[in-house]
């Protein structure tokens, strides 16, 4: 997949730790294998790919602190990576904007 701007491409295996440490018990991603794919440069949002089966992608605002309220990190779920460019793509044309 080709990356545009504000997003750019990573596998920093630092992000999969971070996210775990992140997610307390309770949250939809704690305890799901995923794997780091990209990262937005402007903002503390990393995408990942579940590693489930089902190609799904999310895209999770870091917040770079252990968290006890199951609804942060807040993230977006995408069902597939067609899905996933069209966000990719909004967000290009605001950053370039």
């Amino acid at each position: 997949m080709k990356f545009l701007a504000p997003w750019y491409e990573t596998k920093d295996e630092a992000l999969v730790a971070e996210l775990h440490r992140e997610l307390p018990e309770g949250h939809v991603l704690h305890g799901k294998p995923v794997k780091a794919m990209g990262r937005r440069e402007d903002r503390d949002q990393a995408l990942f790919a579940l590693q489930d089966g089902t190609g799904r992608l999310a895209v999770v605002h870091l917040t770079f602190q252990v968290e006890t309220d199951v609804s942060w990190p807040r993230f977006s779920m995408f069902g597939s990576e067609a899905e996933w460019i069209e966000r990719m793509e909004v967000d290009h044309g605001e950053f370039e904007a």
